[in-house]
């Protein structure tokens, strides 16, 4: 089921004209279920880049998703906002939300498969001119997602995780990790409690992986989405400002 988006305020995020906004609808076929991602570049950037995979929310894709990944993320590289739900599956409610990504959370080989996938796709599709150099990330539903390919052993350079929650069912799988891991977490998100943060430390400190962890204090969960107002769930636009400026050095580092 294919969405209508509005490239403008997406082009604003990006601090572009709306001119340049190359967005694409990228397919893929997994285990007879189509896929539909969308992929956002700066047309005027026409070296090869590098891409990133940014995985929405519960919601999956929607005009919000597309507007956070653009502003968190910013235009340096091309950004494949990934659909893992299956291009007929757009949740409008949260009660659909959670019967999107709680199949996918009780069975984490499936989501690993599926952002394979999608990682697949985006090195063969020919509309932007990638580098070598790939990362993930993910929001809510979707950093836990962008973990779990990490975990999976896939070459990318860089993975990172905001607000996403950070359990394993198989936390040595961790020993898997080839690219640097950043978590930007918040310390009132009642979906990461201090337990599981300190599960997640020990997982990463018994690896060799190249890791970091922000734990922001004023922040809950959903701090990037300006249209979460929930107890514990909630916008904070100072966090979500240092998120973007901690990810864009981030991916400069990794991915230049």
């Amino acid at each position: 089921m294919s969405v209508i988006f509005n490239p403008a305020p997406i082009a604003a995020k990006f601090g572009i004209p709306v001119a340049d906004l190359g967005m694409e609808r990228i397919e893929y076929e997994l285990e007879g279920v189509s896929y539909e991602n969308v992929l956002l570049f700066d047309k005027k950037l026409t070296a090869p880049m590098a891409g990133v995979i940014a995985v929405p929310n519960f919601f999956g894709i929607s005009q919000n998703a597309l507007e956070i990944a653009a502003a968190t993320i910013g235009a340096k590289q091309a950004l494949l906002v990934a659909d893992v739900f299956g291009k007929t599956a757009r949740p409008t409610n949260p009660d659909e939300a959670v019967a999107a990504i709680t199949p996918l959370l009780s069975d984490r080989a499936q989501l690993r498969k599926r952002m394979q996938a999608v990682q697949e796709v985006f090195k063969r599709q020919t509309k932007v001119k990638l580098t070598d150099k790939l990362a993930a990330c993910g929001f809510c539903f979707g950093g836990t997602a962008a973990l779990e390919l990490a975990r999976s052993g896939a070459s990318l350079n860089a993975f990172a995780s905001l607000h996403g929650t950070l359990d394993s069912p198989t936390p040595a799988d961790a020993q898997n990790i080839k690219g640097a891991v950043l978590v930007l977490s918040g310390a009132q998100d009642p979906l990461v409690p201090l337990e599981q943060v300190n599960a997640f430390i020990a997982e990463m400190s018994a690896t060799n992986a190249d890791w970091q962890l922000i734990n922001y204090g004023e922040a809950g969960h959903s701090f990037t989405d300006p249209y979460s107002n929930n107890p514990g769930f909630f916008y904070h636009e100072r966090t979500a400002k240092r998120a973007a400026i901690a990810l864009q050095s981030f991916f400069v580092e990794k991915l230049s």
